[in-house]
């Protein structure tokens, strides 16, 4: 399925903001620590922090650096999971998620970080979507995780194999934020996928509606209207993507496709 290999990275970003959302920025670090618990946490903060700004590197010491003086810190282990995924480095990737998890096995973001990367870099899909239910299942009075984002990353991850499943978790990403975007595109995705394409209109147009376009959105569209025998609107989703988007793989993919008359 093409429209996974295009979509699937989009886990990695909800997983991201997850680990990282509780956690302050490098501009509100507490004073100079005097204990080692105080030093690890002020080095976990350092190191969430450059792996906000990209530093993998210098993220990756600071976090071990953490670890090596509190071994406790299930977000630092989280956040060097993903520091080691971003780095290509899977085991070591893993080990730190599994590691987070198990400190912290009842917390939707540990669950939600162990899940998205079990989908997406090792296709282990059941576990990963018994990680994700587990997250959900905690009540909102004792978590602080954005449940549409969770439920937007469950639902992509069960299209790898049951469409009606990840639409259900899509809709309930809806009901709990009806303008989380990415819920939007992924329900106009499946719904495409299953057939339905007056409403994958319906979500696309809604998606579009409330932010920028992208290469996936207007390839979708292109589609969407030739299913439904709009010529016209199909074109200029075409036209939008070849302007907007000239080296992207989707422009790649309608090239193609009209090349063969599609």
């Amino acid at each position: 399925m093409a429209n996974l290999r295009v979509r699937m990275p989009r886990v990695l970003v909800a997983t991201l903001a997850l680990i990282l959302g509780a956690c302050v920025s490098s501009s509100t670090l507490p004073p100079a620590p005097v204990s080692e618990k105080e030093a690890a946490q002020y080095n976990m903060e350092l190191g969430i922090g450059y792996l906000r700004q990209g530093d993998l590197k210098t993220a990756q010491a600071k976090l071990e650096k953490a670890v090596s003086q509190d071994d406790s810190l299930a977000t630092a282990y989280s956040a060097l999971g993903l520091v080691y995924e971003r780095l290509g480095d899977l085991p070591a990737a893993e080990k730190n998620y599994r590691r987070g998890l198990a400190l912290a096995p009842g917390d939707p973001d540990a669950l939600n970080a162990t899940a998205s990367f079990l989908c997406l870099q090792r296709q282990e899909t059941a576990e990963a979507m018994r990680y994700f239910d587990k997250a959900l299942a905690v009540p909102d009075s004792r978590s602080n995780s954005n449940r549409a984002m969770l439920y937007a990353n469950a639902g992509l991850c069960a299209k790898r194999f049951d469409m009606e499943r990840a639409e259900v978790y899509l809709r309930n990403a809806l009901a709990a934020d009806p303008n989380y975007s990415d819920a939007l595109l992924q329900l106009a995705d499946v719904s495409f996928s299953r057939g339905n394409h007056l409403q994958a209109r319906a979500f696309l147009e809604r998606y579009l509606a409330a932010g920028r376009a992208t290469p996936d959105a207007l390839w979708l569209g292109y589609r969407v209207e030739r299913a439904l025998g709009d010529g016209a609107a199909a074109g200029r989703y075409g036209e939008r993507l070849k302007t907007e988007f000239p080296t992207s793989v989707e422009t790649g993919e309608l090239l193609e496709a009209q090349r063969h008359g599609g």
